[in-house]
């Protein structure tokens, strides 16, 4: 849940037409987006969402595991200074990209969705995901593992970084059009 601060009616107006560009995108694409700050604290709701996410984050062990791969992308983005790809805790893929403002990083938009193929056969697939439903404590494991296994589809280096490519284009957008709200709401 994005942190609630006071912040003025031109910060309000970009936040809420930040959530409408990214719900959009999330639609539009098919995965999940959140953008975040340099805490891996949310600003904006998620969007979008496969059910194999909302089924993670039905558990506090799945939003547990969900918050720290946000720190680890934060921190993968402070060391290398551009886009990341990586996996998250369940092995979806995921984009970090980076948030900049006059050449300072304050924070990151991160879309997650699709899963690399790995040539793993539905058996394997369906015992990696067991033992994380396990893990998490999801109650509705039979549709947690047909959301992960039929439902999610595998994605190309290509595909992540033609969605990275375009996300950022929205962000260089934002940074250019919006400094004063920029800096309210990722504080």
């Amino acid at each position: 849940m994005p942190r609630k601060r006071e912040i003025s009616e031109t910060a309000k107006w970009f936040l809420n037409n930040l959530q409408r560009l990214q719900n959009d995108f999330a639609e539009v694409s098919g995965v999940q987006i959140v953008t975040i700050n340099l805490e891996g604290d949310l600003i904006t709701e998620r969007s979008g969402g496969q059910k194999v996410y909302k089924l993670i984050l039905s558990t506090e062990e799945g939003e547990i595991r969900l918050r720290d791969t946000y720190k680890v992308g934060i921190s993968l983005i402070r060391n290398k200074k551009e886009t990341v790809f990586m996996n998250c805790f369940a092995g979806f893929a995921c984009v970090f990209v980076p948030i900049i403002l006059k050449g300072k990083l304050i924070g990151a938009i991160v879309s997650c969705g699709g899963r690399h193929e790995r040539g793993e056969s539905k058996e394997k697939l369906r015992e990696k995901f067991s033992k994380l439903a396990n893990e998490l404590g999801v109650r509705e494991k039979e549709d947690f593992l047909r959301a992960a296994i039929d439902e999610v589809e595998p994605v190309t280096e290509e595909e992540l970084k033609k969605r990275a490519g375009k996300l950022a284009k929205l962000i260089e957008i934002l940074a250019e059009t919006a400094v004063t709200p920029l800096k309210e709401v990722f504080g």
